[in-house]
């Protein structure tokens, strides 16, 4: 098989896997896609190499396939209870169990598990921080985070693009790395408009 075959074909897994988590969680209809946009360009301008690119791309669209395990009621809920968003943080190992059944995707496990670690150690599910967290799993933070502020959901309206814009530069330092969001801040106004507008 060429190269070329195997990347047609690892698209297609991820078309296919999205597909089922939007048919699962229609209110997440688009959101891969669009984190997947947003994290190759942050990563463009952190001058990540192709290869890299090409994991983050995947890992971006396949971050919250883990939701296929979380019945539909659970992401609708609020608020919250305790039991709940304990079952909610589950997410990210449930989309490694997944992924990580696909050979080819294994390398990108790590990324897609930690996309919800914060730069100050506050993340879950190992409370990393700082460097320790991998720098593609930094940058589908960002990606992800304003993608799900901008996008209404069952118990929430999406805030503006200023909005939330402006607590993505909040987070800087506390939730985000600093760099990656200077990143995110040069590409977004080009960005805003994909797969939205």
């Amino acid at each position: 098989m060429t190269r070329e075959q195997l990347t047609r074909m690892e698209n297609d897994v991820a078309r296919a896997l999205i597909r089922a988590l939007e048919m699962a969680h229609p209110h997440l209809e688009g959101h891969s896609e669009r984190v997947a946009s947003y994290a190759v360009a942050i990563g463009c301008e952190l001058g990540l190499s192709k290869a890299t690119l090409r994991g983050l791309r995947i890992a971006a669209a396949l971050h919250d396939i883990g939701m296929l395990g979380l019945p539909n009621e659970l992401l609708v809920a609020s608020p919250l209870t305790p039991d709940q968003w304990a079952q909610i943080q589950q997410h990210p190992r449930l989309s490694v169990q997944l992924v990580s059944r696909i050979h080819r995707f294994h390398e990108i496990a790590l990324w897609i598990e930690c996309h919800h670690e914060r730069w100050d150690g506050s993340g879950y599910p190992y409370g990393w921080q700082g460097e320790q967290i991998p720098l593609p799993a930094r940058v589908l933070a960002v990606a992800e985070a304003f993608d799900g502020m901008r996008t209404e959901t069952p118990y929430r309206p999406a805030l503006s693009e200023q909005d939330a814009v402006a607590h993505i530069q909040q987070g800087a330092g506390a939730l985000f790395d600093p760099r990656v969001v200077a990143a995110f801040l040069k590409v977004q106004p080009i960005l805003q408009p994909v797969g939205r507008e």
